[in-house]
């Protein structure tokens, strides 16, 4: 399933270019079109292709659709569109009632019908204002949806989210015609807020966990649509969204664990080991973390998007243990839910730890087990029955990792 850009979020870009090269960089598939991408189509065409980038969609705005027909399906003959969304109704434009929504219903059916004819989708994308319930009962979003039954719907959430309705129900109640879902977060008092109170992907006030878990039962999903409308940073935004969505799309709630995160070595000579492990073994080097007098507490090295080393300074010893030796430092599981996983596990028998605070050891505790950890992810620990430590991590896109990875996905944030 694709996974695209909506070029409206670059519109304070100095150059639209910057912006298709970032998008690129992030490892997006494409991007969705907007009005301004269509005075040269063949030679934008040609700028997404030589950065190996489609535009599958675009939003088109209605008068073009009405008025200019030829014209706008020549933009998606040129452009490899084969998804037209109707974007946007200035106020004026609006229907004041319910009638008013049937009409323009109406209008949107035949606009479909003549897509259609022509081997193309249309799309309805929804704001705030589709969402405000009529004098009859239903909301415009229903009316429109009713009275041109052939056209899908692209799901707005943060618009969904800014109206105070539930995008769980609204996507349950018209799961056959959602084929695309736009994401963007929100903000607490989003009217005075920064960047209009909008939020990259899971770094807003909003639970992600239940819309994905709606969105994966889709029959009809066909792509992920990235958007924030008033970036401070665009590079941010596209890497913390793209992450975002690998983070949310992959973790499956039914399960106590993810998998591996980390594995943690304690080690003699911290220089030697990283030159080894970045030099010959290729894993890059994510983040520091430094205890309270400057001295190194651990580095994070990157072996993939899920997977990494810890290097922990100050071992005691002079030889590495046999294959016979038992002992560690300790593995990291990854998990979706750590209140769910500890009581799971303390249900089994399980003992639950905390780290003792000079660092010399964990030690079993009846009450809470679960602390905030360094890099700002919640944990949990838990010993085998010989001692051996294993680290519990629920991975907060706020906390290092993600963090982390968002930069390196972002050229305008690498140093």
């Amino acid at each position: 399933m694709p996974v695209l850009v909506q070029l409206f979020s670059a519109r304070n870009l100095p150059s639209i270019t910057d912006a298709l090269d970032q998008v690129r960089a992030a490892g997006y598939d494409g991007v969705e079109g907007c009005w301004l991408n269509f005075e040269d189509p063949n030679a934008f065409r040609r700028q997404l292709e030589s950065r190996d980038l489609k535009m599958p969609q675009a939003h088109l705005p209605l008068a073009m659709l009405e008025d200019d027909f030829d014209r706008a399906v020549a933009i998606c003959r040129a452009l490899g569109i084969h998804t037209v969304v109707a974007p946007w109704l200035e106020g004026a434009d609006r229907p004041a009632g319910v009638a008013g929504w049937v009409h323009l219903g109406r209008r949107l059916d035949a606009v479909e019908g003549k897509l259609r004819v022509l081997g193309l989708r249309f799309a309805w994308h929804n704001h705030d204002f589709e969402l405000v319930e009529l004098a009859d009962g239903r909301t415009p979003l229903q009316i429109l949806l009713e009275a041109a039954p052939g056209m899908d719907w692209e799901a707005d959430i943060g618009w969904i989210l800014r109206a105070g309705q539930d995008p769980v129900s609204l996507l349950e109640a018209h799961a056959g015609r959602v084929t695309t879902v736009r994401l963007k977060d929100v903000v607490d008092d989003f009217d005075n807020a920064p960047e209009g109170g909008w939020a990259d992907l899971g770094h807003g006030i909003n639970d992600w966990v239940p819309i994905f878990e709606t969105l994966r039962s889709l029959p009809r999903l066909a792509a992920w649509v990235a958007e924030h409308d008033e970036p401070a940073d665009f590079g941010r935004f596209v890497a913390r969204w793209k992450v975002a969505l690998e983070r949310f799309r992959s973790t499956n709630h039914d399960q106590l664990f993810e998998g591996f995160t980390h594995v943690a070595l304690k080690v003699l000579d911290l220089e030697n080991q990283l030159a080894f492990y970045g030099d010959i073994m290729g894993f890059r080097e994510m983040f520091r973390l430094h205890n309270t007098d400057g001295s190194v507490f651990l580095v994070y090295l990157r072996i993939n998007d899920r997977q990494y080393l810890e290097l922990f300074p100050d071992a005691v010893g002079d030889h590495v243990p046999t294959p016979s030796n038992r002992g560690y430092q300790h593995i990291c599981l990854e998990v979706a839910n750590l209140d769910v996983t500890v009581s799971a596990l303390r249900s089994r028998g399980a003992r639950m730890c905390l780290w003792r605070e000079d660092l010399s050891g964990i030690y079993e505790v009846d009450g809470a087990a679960i602390t905030m950890g360094r890099d700002g992810n919640r944990q949990s620990w838990v010993e085998d029955p010989e001692g051996n430590r294993i680290e519990l991590m629920e991975l907060a896109l706020s906390g290092s990792q993600y963090a982390a990875m968002a930069t390196r996905l972002s050229p305008t944030r690498q140093s």
